[in-house]
């Protein structure tokens, strides 16, 4: 009944997604906006570093003439927000014209999301979850780094203790988006994977430093000073709401004073972390991972309904469902795409309430199980 009705949920979702792309026109969709969403601040960002725009990089007037140049009659400006080591694929991206360079983003991080899910999945009939999540879907159109950022964490999790070395190389390539990975050297250091915490140190320090060469390290700077913009963007309301994931931005919407939505949102994700800690140190590498996710997905208040496909990692490392709480955390976590749609109405908490079921089921998991020998020292 599940996969039927999943299956029927996407087929309608990329119906309407192919039928706002056949009115597309002059690289605009009838709304105004790009077509392939927030990918054209990328592709922009990117052109304009190589042009040698570093220095104005995160200038509305600049990066909007470049933005014009992809998608002349559009009517969205998208800032770009992300740090150097980000930029570095940006310019990659750039290299090629707009359309085949977003529609060749999207293909290879959904590849490589479907890679790393495959291998945390009990089986090939389950990346049906995946496939027909929302949250995947949505971004067929919206072309966003979440796939990218879900691949990555999937893998290093599933090589985690097979290939410690490369998992950490890949924990290091999260420096392109940081308040996605601010969890993994407390994982690392409370199971005491520490092979795996220099490999990552050593690579996040390395993506770093490659970046400040190219860049100019002042370009950090400049980056810094860019998030209270972006930060803007969820205090004030600026964009749709139905983009926004975050138990902060979600009371907002439902019109929550600033103080009152700022505080509950510190609280959940405070005591995320001290319960996501505990199974750190104690759990199996499943349980852990699975709260590693959810609770990543607590702690920003910067998060979007595409940030929401490392949630599918988490409930995929759970693996079938066995109680009714699993169940319960996978159909959400399945389905938290869907507030791009219920956002429209009402600003739900969807997304974080997906997070927190799946974070409970990973604790009730933990408590089921046998104690979990510790690991091996590695040197």
């Amino acid at each position: 009944m599940f996969e039927a009705a999943a299956v029927c949920v996407a087929t309608g979702m990329l119906s309407y997604m192919l039928w706002r792309l056949s009115q597309a026109e002059n690289m605009t969709l009838p709304s105004g906006q790009p077509l392939f969403g927030d990918f054209i601040a990328f592709w922009s960002a990117g052109r304009a570093a190589l042009d040698g725009q570093i220095e104005h990089i995160h200038e509305r007037a600049m990066l909007w003439d470049y933005q014009r140049l992809a998608a002349p009659d559009a009517r969205f400006y998208a800032p770009w927000n992300s740090p150097p080591t980000f930029l570095i694929v940006a310019c990659v991206l750039a290299l090629a014209p707009y359309p085949a360079a977003a529609i060749g983003f999207f293909v290879v991080t959904a590849l490589l999301f479907g890679f790393a899910l495959r291998d945390l999945l009990p089986d090939r009939r389950a990346l049906l979850f995946p496939a027909t999540a929302p949250a995947v879907l949505y971004q067929a159109g919206s072309v966003q780094a979440g796939l990218l950022i879900g691949g990555i964490a999937g893998l290093a999790l599933h090589w985690l203790d097979r290939r410690p070395r490369l998992a950490g190389a890949l924990i290091g390539l999260l420096a392109i988006k940081p308040h996605l990975a601010l969890l993994w050297p407390l994982l690392l250091g409370l199971s005491g994977r520490w092979r795996v915490f220099a490999a990552a140190a050593a690579s996040a320090i390395a993506f770093v430093t490659i970046a400040g060469i190219a860049f100019g390290f002042d370009a950090y700077i400049r980056f810094f000073e860019s998030l209270a913009a972006s930060q803007q963007l969820i205090s004030e309301q600026r964009i749709s709401t139905p983009a926004y994931a975050s138990l902060y931005a979600s009371l907002l919407g439902l019109g929550a004073p600033h103080s009152v939505a700022m505080a509950l949102h510190v609280f959940s994700a405070g005591v995320g972390v001290v319960l996501a800690c505990r199974l750190f140190a104690k759990a199996e590498l499943a349980t852990a991972g699975a709260a590693l996710c959810a609770t990543t997905l607590l702690i920003s208040p910067y998060l979007f309904f595409y940030d929401f496909t490392l949630l599918l990692v988490g409930a995929a490392m759970l693996g079938v469902p066995r109680t009714r709480l699993d169940l319960t955390a996978a159909i959400l976590a399945w389905s938290t795409g869907l507030t791009v749609v219920v956002g429209g109405y009402i600003a739900l908490p969807l997304c974080p309430l997906a997070a927190w079921a799946v974070l409970a089921a990973a604790l009730r998991r933990s408590e089921s199980a046998a104690p979990r020998p510790a690991p091996a020292p590695q040197p």
